[in-house]
């Protein structure tokens, strides 16, 4: 059993898609949330260095989301056209565009994605700081239109929706905001990265408790038994995705031991731990989120163990 090579390239492409939105997400909501507490009372240069650097990690995100996007949808139209030939591929892309669900969201996804990292700016106005992460929120739940419950329809296509929303934009502050806290950590004292790092702390509590609960009913409609779990390509890489899931709430937990240091005399060992433990952090989420890419472009895993015990 083994995944083909077509459908990887598809896999990573629209996972490294997905994880850029959910890193916009992430930046422009936690400058709200969690960056700014680092960063209040200081009008160093320093303060300024890091606003700075949170804006260029923005519109890089940004960009790789467009580039990436790209990639995606060259590789579904050589899939759409069943040659495997990237010239039937490039011809193949303008139909796609216009006549699917597919090019439609990823159109307007881009779109949206645009508006907040324009309405962000510099970060210096908290109310178009708060559209850019509504708009940047409205990107992420649109990805859902995509997955295997807005194709199922019905009351439980309906629910795989709604949870699928959910599961995203949870996974876009918790895992989107990684990097933005990091670069808040490294810049600012103990104790002001005390402050970004414990309210980040008890917003991940939330996220991570709502991407479990979602996680567990989506895998309930489209694995259901330990037979399609085991047995089908859509079952391995969703173990994959639940080891490296529980590897980032074992270091999540790691960090919140770390952060309670953080205002200790042995403050700046704790930060510099604390660190290299997010960056750790968020090595892994991008791994899970590029598994979860491959994950949407496989057939549910339910259904094929239903067709391989007809067959």
């Amino acid at each position: 059993m083994s995944i083909s090579a077509d459908l990887l390239v598809r896999g990573v492409a629209r996972g490294i898609h997905v994880a850029a939105s959910l890193a916009i997400l992430g930046t422009t909501a936690g400058y709200r949330l969690f960056a700014q507490a680092g960063l209040r009372h200081d009008d160093t240069p320093a303060s300024g260095n890091v606003r700075n650097a949170i804006v260029r990690f923005l519109r890089g995100s940004f960009a790789v989301a467009v580039v990436a996007g790209l990639i995606w949808l060259l590789c579904e139209a050589i899939y759409a056209t069943g040659t495997r030939q990237i010239g039937a591929g490039f011809m193949a892309i303008a139909p796609l565009l216009r006549d699917t669900t597919f090019g439609h969201l990823l159109i307007i996804r881009l779109i949206v994605m645009a508006g907040a990292v324009w309405a962000f700016g510099h970060g210096q106005n908290d109310r178009w700081v708060l559209l850019a992460a509504c708009l940047a929120a409205i990107a992420v739940a649109l990805q859902a239109g995509l997955g295997h419950g807005a194709a199922m329809g019905g009351t439980e296509g309906h629910l795989l929706l709604v949870t699928l929303i959910l599961h995203l934009l949870a996974a876009g502050l918790w895992l989107g905001g990684l990097v933005s806290l990091l670069i808040v950590i490294k810049a600012v004292p103990p104790d002001a990265a005390f402050r970004a790092a414990t309210r980040f702390s008890r917003l991940g509590i939330i996220c991570v408790v709502t991407i479990a609960v979602t996680a567990a009913i989506q895998a309930w409609y489209l694995i259901g038994t330990i037979a399609a779990f085991t047995g089908t390509e859509y079952g391995l890489v969703a173990a994959g995705k639940l080891v490296l899931f529980a590897s980032l709430i074992a270091i999540a937990a790691t960090n919140r031991h770390q952060t309670s240091r953080l205002v200790t005399p042995d403050g700046q060992h704790a930060k510099d731990f604390l660190y290299r433990s997010i960056a750790i952090e968020t090595a892994v989420g991008l791994a899970v989120v590029v598994l979860a890419g491959i994950l949407m472009e496989l057939p549910p895993a339910m259904d094929m163990a239903k067709i391989g015990m007809a067959g």
